[in-house]
């Protein structure tokens, strides 16, 4: 027996206990996939939030992993996303964060805003704005929160549908946005489209005011 046969003799040898323990926590993660496929309701109702949508999850083919935060991190037909579980109220809310940006100085920004706005009265998932101001653009958020129990049916296909309303938001708002950016060019001189949304209430709006002001 060569020394280079005796080496590779030596590194199986110390390498078999972790291959051993890496196909042992393989099996144990199928079993207990397999376990929570075969529960009834009554028994998944007896899980955790956390540990149902990690599930789940897997079972729509994603791989879900949990982040320093505690939240529910994962890619779904290429977007990021992530979930905030609430194990004591079943409720999820799931994010969609950064799925677009556009710059601060972008002339089509207002049109944006108003077209969001619009977007978010029609829609299960709601838009939400933040503004780096170092990179000096805006990026777009969509968030949606909601119960999520056995007692709705078909959990992977009740996630499947809430996750795929995301992507019907992104493009109700890029078309809108492509619209008016047309109409706009058009009219260069008109006066500035306005689209409605939160603004066709905006009459029936209560002024807030502070102690101070209240005193005056």
């Amino acid at each position: 027996m060569t020394d280079l046969t005796i080496l590779i003799a030596v590194i199986a040898l110390a390498l078999w206990p972790l291959a051993f323990l890496v196909l042992r926590i393989r099996h144990e993660r199928k079993k207990r996939r397999a376990r929570l496929e075969r529960m009834t309701k009554e028994e998944l109702e007896d899980i955790g939030t956390e540990e149902l949508v990690m599930a789940v999850l897997k079972k729509i083919g994603c791989q879900p992993e949990t982040n320093e935060e505690g939240h529910i991190v994962f890619k779904y037909q290429g977007d990021d996303f992530y979930i905030a579980v609430e194990d004591e109220a079943r409720f999820i809310m799931i994010w969609n964060p950064w799925w677009a940006s556009i710059s601060m100085d972008n002339p089509a920004l207002p049109y944006l805003k108003e077209i969001v706005n619009l977007v978010n009265v029609d829609s299960l998932v709601t838009t939400v704005f933040t503004a780096d101001e170092d990179e000096k653009n805006v990026g777009l958020h969509s968030k949606c929160h909601t119960v999520f129990t056995p007692k709705e049916g078909q959990l992977d296909e009740y996630l499947k549908a809430m996750l795929d309303h995301f992507f019907v938001t992104h493009d109700a708002i890029k078309q809108n946005l492509q619209q008016l950016g047309s109409a706009a060019s058009e009219s260069a001189n008109q006066e500035r489209t306005k689209v409605k949304g939160f603004a066709a209430y905006k009459e029936n709006s209560t002024p807030l005011s502070s102690a101070e002001e209240e005193k005056k």
